[in-house]
């Protein structure tokens, strides 16, 4: 496998992803509707909604990453139609032209917001959630996820594909310009409330495109799906602080680290070879490194 394409290679993560195969000797192709800010690799500028385009400009790749769709869970009631449709009409189009070009491997991004993201109506089942936690979408862009994972299942089963998912936690950026960035941190630590939205957790960019390489060349098959968060929680106090003040009642598992992440990245050690190399005291300094 020697050339990828990389939808939504223009985004933050996308950006990462392309840096990272490309140091590793892959040729890329980046599919996105806006103009890289740093132009790596060729650009082809499309929208995935445009079926014939996206299966023209797959057309002799090796593999793909999908990452492109509208990254922003759901704020208003309006937004969440088009987001929906957008984001499960550009997969299908991505998948459906992957394999329609003899494409075996797609890896993509899905999303930690399936496990019950704000958490304003729901709990966690559990905690550190494992793949195996049940799905509780509350809004358009989580179900949006949970269709996809859906869908994923089915179209390897029906040609005979890979596609390999990635629930990524929040991907921070050591960019005190970023939006999702790591500088951001430290205002987060006297508001418990504030960050129960995905549980406290995140991922380092870089960690986030790593994984994605090692799920290209896993030795897989069928449809997977993978937590992928940094070892910890971004918060200073300890995990079972946190359940305890935010959600009380809701089972810890045993081996919970004292900081330890609420998910369990265990099958991506065991499945895929990684781990998390970043925490934010490696961006920010310290206390240093967590275990989960």
């Amino acid at each position: 496998m020697k050339k990828i394409v990389v939808t939504g290679g223009s985004g933050g993560a996308g950006h990462y992803v392309i840096k990272d195969l490309l140091s590793q000797g892959y040729e890329c192709v980046n599919l996105d509707v806006k103009t890289p800010v740093e132009a790596l690799c060729p650009f082809v500028e499309l929208d995935m909604n445009d079926y014939r385009a996206v299966h023209r400009a797959l057309s002799g790749a090796d593999g793909l990453v999908h990452f492109a769709g509208n990254p922003h869970p759901d704020d208003e009631h309006f937004g969440a139609s088009d987001r929906f449709s957008n984001n499960t009409n550009s997969l299908f189009n991505a998948f459906n032209a992957a394999r329609e070009n003899g494409i075996k491997r797609i890896v993509w991004a899905s999303s930690e917001t399936i496990f019950g993201f704000p958490f304003e109506n729901c709990r966690p089942s559990e905690v550190p959630l494992t793949e195996t936690a049940p799905r509780q979408p509350q809004n358009g862009y989580a179900l949006s996820k949970t269709i996809s994972e859906d869908l994923a299942v089915e179209m390897s089963k029906l040609y005979d594909m890979t596609i390999i998912g990635l629930r990524l936690s929040n991907v921070l950026y050591d960019d005190v310009e970023a939006v999702p960035s790591f500088q951001k941190i430290p205002g987060y630590w006297k508001d418990l409330e504030h960050r129960k939205f995905n549980l406290w957790g995140y991922i380092d960019a870089r960690d986030a495109a790593r994984a994605v390489r090692l799920a290209l060349e896993a030795d897989l098959e069928g449809a997977e799906v993978f937590n992928i968060a940094a070892s910890n929680t971004l918060m200073k106090q300890p995990s079972r602080d946190l359940i305890q003040a935010v959600f009380p009642g809701v089972p810890v598992r045993a081996g919970l680290a004292s900081h330890g992440a609420m998910l369990c990245c265990y099958k991506a050690r065991r499945l895929l070879g990684w781990q998390p190399d970043v925490t934010w005291q490696d961006v920010l300094g310290g206390e240093g490194k967590t275990t989960s």
